[in-house]
C-alpha cells in the first residue's frame, strides 16, 4: 500500500527558466516584424514574462504571495502603453509590487 501512496513529482518549470524564455519571446519579438502584428505580441508577452519571473523570484514568502504579486505585475504591465488615468492605474499597481517585494525582502 505504501508503494500505492507514493507521490511521484510533477514536472514544474523552474523561475529561471520562464524568465529566460520571456528574454527569447522578446528577442525575437523585437527582432523581426510582420504585418500581422504577431511578433510584437511576442515581444509583450517576453517583457512580461520577464518582469512576472523576475519579481516571482525577488520576492520572498508564501507561493500565493508570490504568484498573486507577479500576476498583478503581468497586468499592469501593458496599463502603462496607455494614456491618462490607466497609466496611473498601471503605475501604481507596480509601485504597490516594488513595495510589496522590499517589505518581504525587509521582513525576513
Amino acid at each position: 500500500m505504501v508503494a500505492l501512496r507514493k507521490n511521484s513529482p510533477t514536472p514544474s518549470l523552474p523561475e529561471s527558466s520562464v524568465v529566460l524564455i520571456g528574454l527569447v519571446l522578446a528577442i525575437l519579438g523585437l527582432m523581426f516584424r510582420d504585418s500581422f502584428g504577431i511578433m510584437s505580441v511576442l515581444a509583450a508577452l517576453g517583457i512580461g514574462l520577464v518582469i512576472a519571473g523576475t519579481v516571482y523570484i525577488a520576492v520572498e514568502g508564501p507561493e500565493l504571495v508570490r504568484l498573486s504579486m507577479a500576476f498583478v505585475s503581468l497586468v499592469a504591465l501593458p496599463l502603462l502603453s496607455y494614456g491618462s488615468v490607466v497609466r496611473w492605474v498601471g503605475g501604481t499597481m507596480l509601485g504597490g509590487v516594488v513595495v510589496g517585494a522590499v517589505y518581504t525582502r525587509i521582513a525576513e
